[in-house]
């Protein structure tokens, strides 16, 4: 776990030996998401996904839902879920909030992993301003 001032963030690789049909996350106070590894090239895209939806409140009800939104550049969430794990045999699954919040959030745990591949920051940012324009 990274932290920040008042945020930690937390990523895990995780493996499934049954590919689970839905992957419950119970993230009070906290955003949590897992996604297929092919969904996330740099942690920071997890990271800066997971702060907008933190932070922003939005576009979805659910800040689970709006980091996949915000990682993936969709603007359909039947589109974003796409990248879940749900039915995957390993996951990449992060949370962001509070410490205490991250202590007690319920969720598929595994190793850190932090993968270190290509990360442009403008894409989510981009994204982000072109939903509020």
């Amino acid at each position: 776990m990274h932290c920040a001032q008042d945020l930690c963030l937390r990523v895990e690789k995780v493996f499934f030996q049954t590919p689970p049909h839905k992957i419950e996350i119970d993230a009070e106070d906290a955003v949590a998401i897992c996604v297929k590894p092919d969904a996330v090239t740099h942690w920071l895209q997890l990271a800066q996904a997971l702060y907008y939806a933190y932070h922003w409140k939005g576009p979805a009800k659910n800040p689970n839902i709006s980091a996949l939104l915000f990682l993936t550049q969709k603007g359909q969430i039947k589109d974003a879920l796409a990248a879940s794990a749900a039915g995957s045999t390993e996951a990449i699954c992060a949370a962001l909030g509070p410490r205490d919040a991250l202590e007690k959030i319920e969720m598929p745990r595994g190793q850190p992993h932090h993968p270190q591949g290509e990360y442009d920051p403008w894409k989510i940012t981009k994204f982000a301003l072109d939903l509020v324009t």
